[in-house]
């Protein structure tokens, strides 16, 4: 089986009651399209500042952020 990094961003948008991406997009300064790809597990690479400003916004670390699944 292929590992896979896969994240809880809707999950910590939940807990951080973010309803929407466009709420994220202005809270963390990630744009749109690189938060939609996220979200869609679409993305083929992230840059540091990209994780550090996603971690700042939920208050995380990329332990908590991301995670690795096998598919």
């Amino acid at each position: 089986m292929a590992k896979v990094l896969k994240n809880n961003l809707r999950v910590l948008m939940a807990k951080n009651d973010i309803r929407t991406m466009v709420e994220l997009e202005e809270k963390s300064g990630v744009s749109r399209q690189v938060l939609d790809r996220l979200d869609k597990g679409k993305s083929k690479r992230l840059d540091f500042d990209t994780v550090v400003k996603l971690c700042d916004t939920f208050d995380v670390t990329p332990g908590e952020l991301f995670y690795v699944d096998e598919e």
